[in-house]
């Protein structure tokens, strides 16, 4: 203790005393000097360092990704000033970041910001759960980006909940008014996807269905979030998890329902957030908020306002009043300032309110400065049901939505819709409870579109189908009937041709018929497809009628009835027999399903070039065997045209093609816009028709045309170039004259000029064309014909777009936008009148500016006119009609009256002889112009909320003039959002553009002398050395790192793409680059490039060549240094210092040799070093040399030759202690360093591996070949995920074992098979990313997938499984993928009914199974297959039918069920016969087949007969003594106790009464069994009824009470549920009774209800036999007295026989 206080003292004292005597005083070093105390403070531990945000590599950031919810990353560049000052604002929210729990990092990596959509720097990227967002906001703002990170918007995951931590949710509590949040257990207690625990079960029930309404509560403006933190619930003292909190203006309220009902949850938020405003003011809410409001709320009030308007906020002031008194009544009240929003809803003036009452909205047409009269009328409308007022758009968004709906459409004004309308109103509520949405709307633009011309009219739609009520409006009762068989009825809904329009452009997929009403064919086939409209609705097909001869013409239909089916727009006709509705339906799905292509009329073909921007025809004629040929061809090229987005029809037309000037069919016409192109060569090779339609659409070609279509053409475009050819063969002058001129239709097509050809020469005469060829330019139909050489297209081009040619004197010229930009670009000054086509204002406009067209070109002012669609929005203008004077490509709009020419002409003169002394503000389109034509361009961004900027403006003024000297244009923008784009944060800054390529200046603004001087060098700035052959051949052999920039000295490009390059020049240089350029062009082609520019890099002699963006200098540069392309041999490779960072910066594991040429052993070591350089890179260690002394010590190296490994975990390196001469002893050191656990995958084979496949529950087999080097690679690879494979408790293991592998069916190496429960699944990814295997295992693993399977598995498991599907499909196809996605959602399912579904890719197997289409499924029952031949997309319809007993069934065989697929049938069957056997049983076999003879009889009466083989079911069920049978009668069993190789008296056991009945309920039975019945009973009683009808069930009910009493008066009583069969005897209504007396029916007529009458009648008739016998034996006396007497009289009255003839000899 002593000790310590005189340590303390003495320590004191020291200090008061170097206080005092700075430099004299050395405490506690008595033999010390002065530099002994520097360098012990050198030695003194540095103070800690701020925190800096971490940079990282490509492989660390998809790490970092993996394993981390929440990650910050900022992309920077090296040539961005920018990027560094955003960097030091960023590093001080750094730490803040760390406490929220997000990670931030920094990464420089142009290729990967390319993925994930970043093109300018800097930027910011927020991952969440490895989700992206982009910031876009100021990066110069550290808190508002700190804010941005951690708020719950950044968070917020589309249909997810997103989970925080405790520190994120106290931030988003107080940021937030309305947040949400589910409390659940600790990741520990309840682990994902971990389920064996009651919480964690119904936390995860809960969560998945609040997932549901996430969306819907982010649109409400309420946040929703996840916490699992058990310590931060246990302090708020909620109790048992999970617990909903919901936290309004930081209160929290517990939730105290049910959390699986999410509509009573959101009920719930949306009540508790109305309530919880204190302020007493409308609530203000956006567009998206407003829909989902209107989705949930039944009666919502809403304010459409601007509050820029007096009248607005008068209105809102006064309906604050009533907002309360809204509340009380349950109406929630909302207001909106969103002039869209308004529109889209049909609002045309503000204020206005609407009410929406369960999403029917209702306008208000009252005085909306009454607040009591709008109160009045709210209440009124919560009382009273009216028809609801909505507006056109109110109208189309409820039809869109498929609702049902009656649409009155009337006039407010017009007497009778009001009579009509008072009518009306008595059965809204009736329509409500039919689910009938009764709305009205006056409004006849919107009646005109429907085809009503005449008011009042009602319209219902169902599924947006419309179907017009052609009867008396007037008569309610009539209607209401109408619409309830609407409702009811499957009829084919009539439509008008306005319909028709609408339907074809909503819906994808409709089936037209084309009828006569009054024609009896029409009638007939109408009955017919009435039967297919509901599975038309199943398969998304909607199906209409349309009695309009008019319509049908349009669409070139000529015979009645027709069936047409419109797809997205596209008719095919179908030509089959009407009569035969199966054969529609199956045509109509498989239209759906595959592509074909479709024929059409010429009335459709026109429609389509109309409408259909890439169209292809084919002219053909189907009575001709070769055209019918030639289009089976073409057949094969539809679905790779459709990928393309060209439409590809047929058309037999001969008279139509005639009208193209086709003469020869078949042939084929590609219309691009509008504009054809004739096919001229093969129609049979289909390969060359595809590459000939894609060339047509991808790129700008002369189009072969006809004189019909030339004539076309030049009369509906403005600049037409016509190449006449005449008869033109390969080879001649014409052919390669047409092809040199091909050189310059890219050039024509961007100013906007078509080009064509034609040998025809009708129309060539006509424009005055004697010799050929002859080329004729038509400007605006003007001819004009060109006169010089045609064999120099340049000459051509130049004469074309020459402005003396466009011109036509004394007319304003029409261009195009093409052609406006062109005319901007080359002409220093221009007028521009621009305006909508068919405006008469504007055409009176161009009237007057005719007038003033010559004096403007006098002064050399072109001036143009133009109307292309959205003309407006392309030239950022005001409005239409406008008038703008660009002078050097800078724009000004004309503000006075466009009616005086005079005052505009001297405007015009003005503009042009001013100069401008001031740097020239541009807007965005313009400068865009300006960066992409001005070689030299400087621009000055600034704000207009920064004060410094008018200062520094006014200097740079002064240099304006000097920098027009030097060639350089100086502008300036204000526009915030595009300097953002360009990465420009900080206001004012300097870019300067040297041929489009960006410079951002960091001096000093303030001094425009260095401005100046900086752009000035800019501009001067030529650092690569032009070499020739020579030099090239002698660089090549003296420098390590040559990059060659070959370059074409005549392409406007080069400049650009040299100047990105001269960016890099100086940093290329650091790493030992040099880079040249060179325009050889015969070396360029010598090196790979034939069409240059192109980079070629040199190491050591060996080139390889660059294949990025050679416009993106970064990219280039990370390409040269990249340490992959740097490495020059095998040998350890030598770097310098800056190589070396940019080796640790990639690559986690580097091993370095330090040496020095004096040293005398380093050449000995690294001679030994040298061998283990191959295993090193191998084990993912990169190994280099350096020979740099400072560099070691600075790493703590003094002694060479030295070896330092670094590894990412890790900042200081690790120094090799051991032997320097024993290469096995480094190169095992340094695995050890890498991977101190060493695992390696195990290597297994034979019974060890089958054994372990067999009883492992997961486990991951790498089938593998010696000698096989991609093999070899991948397993280098996998290796890295063996660990995280253990974790998630996946055994992985390796073989060689061929004879396993085949068993399997994996032929091919590698491959990998995983294996769940014995069920193999074959990867099908890339198995050299190893991320992307693991990332498979794991949801193999964890998710029930369908697994992929070879033959041999498939082989195996059709024999061992039961009930197997088989998905059959191909690689790269997108339908494929599309129903596999489908087909997983009922995965699952399957398992619960024991069907086992699989993929496989296997054409040749499919055959077998007589697949021709992919993608198909086959179901095998026990080994018998059924093809699936439904609609495959509908995946609940899949799921039905391998379900579908009728499916399940085998014919003639007794069906092998497994225990999960008895259970469902327990549950389903009422009669079930199951065959409990062994396999190993001797007579069970002998039994089967007994059996199997009355499978087909049992199945009759409505029996299921199934076997099983399981212990554990019979176990389950009781069954003692296997082999037995046992009757389930709704699941109660009954054991045949009989001899079961009798199947006669089995089959009698089965179907006998006694068995067959259950006390105390009346047994239901089938066609089969009742005639049993009614053969075995005397007397029998049945009750016909139909399920699920309310008065079949309510008489069922009372009579079970009677059905003892029946059993004691021995009458037998069952129900049975076929209309059909209850027909037969007499029953036309049910539910009804029929009373059988020895077969002889009686019905009841009394009241089935009560069950005494019905007991009663039955106990008259048993019992009325004694009066019953002697009318019979009455009526059979009368019968046979009948009979004797009718006998009696005809024997009596007999007539006399004829006297017999004499013989003539007796006479």
């Amino acid at each position: 203790m002593t000790f310590t206080r005189i340590k303390t003292l003495t320590l004191l004292v020291c200090t008061l005393l170097a206080l005092s005597f700075p430099g004299y005083v050395n405490c506690a070093n008595k033999k010390g000097s002065q530099p002994a105390a520097a360098a012990a403070a050198a030695a003194a531990p540095p103070l800690e360092p701020e925190a800096v945000i971490e940079e990282v590599n490509a492989k660390q950031l998809e790490k970092l990704l993996a394993d981390k919810d929440y990650v910050a990353v900022f992309w920077y560049a090296r040539s961005c000033v920018t990027c560094d000052k955003v960097l030091a604002e960023l590093e001080k929210i750094d730490d803040d970041t760390d406490s929220f729990g997000v990670d931030f990092v920094k990464i420089n990596d142009k290729r990967l910001a390319k993925q994930y959509g970043i093109k300018t720097f800097p930027a910011l990227t927020y991952f969440r759960e490895k989700e992206p967002i982009i910031y876009d906001g100021d990066l110069m703002d550290e808190e508002g980006v700190l804010d941005f990170l951690t708020s719950l918007e950044a968070m917020d995951l589309p249909d997810r909940i997103e989970e925080v931590n405790a520190k994120i949710l106290q931030k988003i509590i107080e940021d937030t008014d309305f947040v949400a949040v589910l409390f659940c257990p600790d990741h520990e207690t309840c682990p994902p996807r971990v389920m064996d625990k009651q919480q964690c079960r119904k936390c995860a029930k809960a969560l998945q269905e609040l997932e549901n309404i996430d969306d819907e509560a982010d649109q409400l403006g309420i946040g929703f979030v996840k916490i699992h933190d058990e310590a931060l619930a246990d302090e708020y003292n909620l109790g048992n998890l999970p617990v909903l909190v919901y936290y309004r203006h930081q209160t929290p309220i517990i939730y105290e329902g049910e959390l699986q009902r999410e509509e009573d949850v959101l009920e719930w938020l949306v009540q508790n957030k109305s309530t919880g405003d204190e302020d007493d003011v409308i609530e203000d809410v956006t567009s998206k908020t407003l829909s989902t409001l209107i989705s949930n709320i039944d009666n919502l009030v809403v304010l459409f306002y601007d509050h820029g308007n007096d009248d607005s906020m008068t209105v809102l002031e006064e309906l604050e009043q009533i907002d309360d008194d809204c509340d009380k009544h349950g109406i929630q009240f909302v207001k909106i300032d969103d002039a869209k929003a308004a529109a889209d809803y049909g609002i045309d003036s503000i204020p206005a309110i609407v009410y929406f009452e369960k999403e029917i909205p209702n306008v208000y047409d009252g005085d909306l400065m009454d607040e009591e009269q709008i109160l009045k009328w709210l209440l009124g409308q919560l009382e009273h049901d009216e028809i609801e007022d909505v507006t056109d758009e109110m109208l189309d968004t409820m039809i869109k939505e498929g609702r049902v709906i009656a649409v009155l459409f009337y006039d407010n004004n017009d007497k009778k819709s009001q009579k009509v309308l008072e009518e009306l109103e008595n059965i809204d509520d009736e329509c409500d409870a039919l689910g009938i949405t009764f709305v009205k709307i006056d409004n006849p633009e919107e009646a005109v579109e429907y085809g009503i011309n005449k008011v009042p009219k009602l319209i219902y739609f169902e599924k947006g189908i419309p179907t017009i009520y052609e009867g008396n409006l007037e008569d309610e009762e009539k209607l209401l009937k109408w619409l309830e068989e609407q409702t009811s009825s499957d009829q084919i809904e009539d439509i008008t041709d306005e319909m028709l329009d609408l339907i074809i452009e909503k819906m994808p997929h409709v089936a037209v018929l084309f009828y006569d009403k009054d024609q009896k064919k029409s009638q007939k086939i109408l009955a017919e497809l009435e039967n297919i409209d509901d599975e038309c609705d199943q398969n998304d097909i909607a199906f209409v009628k349309i009695d309009d001869d008019k319509e049908a013409k349009e669409w070139g239909i000529d015979e009645i009835p027709s069936i047409v089916l419109f797809e997205r727009g596209i008719p095919h006709i179908y030509e089959g027999d009407l009569m035969k509705e199966d054969e529609l339906l199956g045509w109509l799905v498989h239209q759906k399903r595959y592509s074909e292509i479709p024929e059409v009329t010429d009335e459709m073909k026109d429609k389509l070039v109309e409408n259909t921007e890439h169209l292809a025809v084919i002219f053909y004629d189907k009575d001709d065997k070769q055209d019918m040929r030639i289009l089976n061809e073409l057949e094969n090229i539809d679905d790779e045209l459709e990928k393309e987005g060209i439409v590809i029809v047929r058309i037999d037309n001969a008279a139509e093609a005639k009208e193209y000037g086709l003469d020869h069919l078949p042939a084929l016409i590609y219309f691009e816009n509008k504009i054809p192109a004739l096919y001229e060569g093969d129609l049979m090779n289909e390969d060359e028709v595809l590459e000939w339609l894609l060339v047509q659409k991808k790129t700008a070609t002369i189009e072969e045309v006809t004189d019909e279509i030339l004539v076309n053409l030049i009369n509906e475009h403005e600049y037409v170039v016509v190449f006449f050819t005449g008869p033109c063969e390969p080879g001649e002058t014409c052919d390669r004259t047409l092809n040199a001129l091909e050189s310059i239709d890219d050039e024509l097509d961007e100013a906007g000029i078509i080009f064509v050809t034609t040998e025809d020469t009708a129309i060539a005469k006509k424009y005055n064309v004697k010799s050929y060829p002859r080329l004729v330019f038509f400007r605006n139909r003007d001819p004009l014909h060109f006169t010089g050489d045609l064999d120099d297209e340049d000459e051509v081009l130049a004469w074309i777009t020459d402005d003396e040619t466009l011109e036509i004197p004394g007319k304003i010229e029409e261009v195009n936008v093409k052609m406006l930009d062109k005319i901007l670009a080359e002409n220093d000054h221009v007028v521009v009148f621009f305006y909508a086509e068919g405006d008469k204002k504007a055409q009176k406009i161009l009237n007057e500016l005719e007038n003033i067209d010559d004096e403007c070109e006098e002064k050399d002012i072109d001036f143009v006119k133009t109307s292309d669609d959205d003309i407006d929005k392309e030239y950022d203008l005001p409005g239409l009609p406008a008038l703008a004077f660009y002078r050097h490509k800078f724009r000004t709009i004309y503000t006075g009256d466009l009616m005086k020419e005079e005052e505009i002409l001297e405007w015009v003169i003005d503009l042009h002889e001013s100069t401008a002394d001031v740097i020239e503000s541009v807007d965005r389109k313009t400068l865009q112009v300006l960066i992409n034509d001005v070689e030299h361009l400087a621009v000055f961004f600034y704000d207009d909320e920064c004060e410094t900027c008018p200062g520094i403006l006014e200097e740079l003024e002064n240099i304006d003039d000097d920098t027009d000297k030097h060639g350089i244009q100086f502008v300036k923008s204000n526009d915030v959002k595009l300097a953002h784009e360009i990465g420009i944060f900080a206001f004012p800054a300097l870019v300067y553009y040297e041929t489009g390529v960006p410079i951002m200046y960091d001096g000093n603004l303030e001094s425009n002398e260095e401005v100046f001087n900086w752009i000035l060098e800019q501009k001067a700035d030529q650092s690569i050395e032009l070499i020739n052959r020579d030099q090239l051949i002698e660089y090549i052999a003296t420098k390590d790192f040559l990059a060659v920039v070959f370059y074409k000295e005549d392409d406007p490009d080069s400049p650009r793409v040299l100047r990105h390059i001269e960016l890099i020049d100086d940093e290329a240089a650091e790493y030992g680059i040099y880079i040249v350029k060179m325009h050889d062009k015969l070396m360029a082609k010598k090196y790979g490039y034939r069409n240059p520019p192109g980079l070629t890099y040199f190491r050591k002699g060996k080139y390889i060549n660059y294949d990025g963006d050679i416009d993106d200098e970064e990219e280039i540069l990370d390409w040269l240094t990249s340490p992959a392309n740097m490495e020059m041999t095998d040998h350890i490779e030598q770097v310098n210092r800056k190589m070396f960072e940019k080796i640790r910066k990639n690559s986690d594991y580097v091993a370095v040799i330090f040496y020095s040429d004096e040293c005398k052993q380093c050449p000995r070591v690294l001679a030994e070093v040298e061998h283990i350089d191959d295993d090193a890179d191998k084990a993912g260690i990169d190994f280099v040399k350096i020979d740099d002394k400072q560099m070691a010590k600075e790493y703590g190296v003094f002694a060479l030759p030295a070896i330092v490994f670094f590894k990412p975990t890790s900042k200081e390196p690790v120094i090799y202690a051991g032997d320097l001469y024993e290469e096995e002893q480094i190169l095992s050191w340094l695995l050890t360093q890498k991977d101190p656990s060493g695992d390696v995958i195990e290597d297994l084979e034979g019974e060890r591996l089958v054994q372990l496949i067999e009883e492992s529950g997961s486990i991951a087999v790498y089938f593998y070949a010696d000698g096989c080097e991609q093999c070899t690679k991948v397993l280098e690879e996998l290796e890295n995920i063996d660990d995280d494979c253990d974790k998630h408790g996946i055994t992985f293991v390796k073989t060689r074992d061929f004879s396993v592998a085949d068993g399997y069916g994996v032929h091919e190496y590698p491959a990998l098979v995983y294996f769940e429960g014995g069920i193999p699944n074959v990867f099908e990814g890339e198995l050299s990313e190893e991320e992307e295997v693991l990332q498979w295992l794991i949801t193999q693993k964890t998710e029930d997938r369908i697994e992929l399977i070879t033959r041999q598995m498939l082989e195996t498991m059709v024999e061992e499984t039961q009930y197997l599907a088989v998905y059959f499909y191909k690689i790269n196809c997108n339908i494929c993928d599309q129903i596999l996605e489908g087909l997983e959602l009922i995965d699952d399912e399957c398992d619960v009914f024991g069907i086992h579904m699989v993929k496989i890719q296997d054409p040749q197997l499919a055959k077998r199974y007589s697949i021709k289409t992919f993608p198909a499924l086959v179901y095998f029952r026990n080994g018998n297959p059924l093809l699936f031949e439904g609609d495959l997309q509908n995946e609940q319809s899949v799921l039905e039918w391998l379900i579908d007993d009728d499916n399940r069934e085998l014919a003639d065989e007794i069906e092998e069920v497994n225990e999960r697929m008895l259970d469902r049938l327990m549950a389903e069957s009422t009669l079930l016969v199951v065959f409990f056997y062994d396999d190993d049983c001797a007579e069970c076999e002998e039994i089967l087949e007994e059996l199997e003879e009355i499978d087909g009889e049992a199945d009759m009466f409505g029996i299921d007969f199934v076997k099983i083989a399981s212990v554990e079911a019979a176990k389950k069920y009781e069954i003692v003594n296997i082999p037995s049978l046992v009757y389930f009668r709704k699941q109660v069993p009954v054991l045949y106790d009989g001899d079961l190789h009798q199947h006669d008296k089995v089959i009698t056991w089965l179907t006998s009464q006694d068995v067959f009945e259950i006390k105390n309920e009346i047994e239901e039975v089938n066609r089969k069994m009742l005639d049993k019945l009614l053969e075995e009973n005397e007397f029998l009683s049945v009750f016909f009824y139909e399920h699920n009808q309310p008065d079949s069930v309510a008489a069922l009910e009372k009579l079970e009470n009677i059905d003892s009493e029946t059993d004691n008066l021995d009458i037998t009583f069952v129900k049975m549920a076929d209309s059909r069969y209850a027909k037969k005897w007499g029953v036309t209504k049910l539910p009804a009774m029929v009373y059988f007396r020895r077969r002889f029916p009686s019905i009841y007529r009394g009241d089935l209800l009560s069950e005494d009458e019905v007991l009663e009648w039955l106990r008259k008739n048993r019992f009325r036999q004694p009066e019953l016998n002697i009318f019979m034996y009455a009526l059979i006396a009368l019968a046979l007295a009948f009979v004797v007497y009718t006998a009696f009289l005809l024997q009596c009255f007999k007539p006399a026989p004829p006297p017999p003839v004499q013989h003539p000899k007796q006479s």
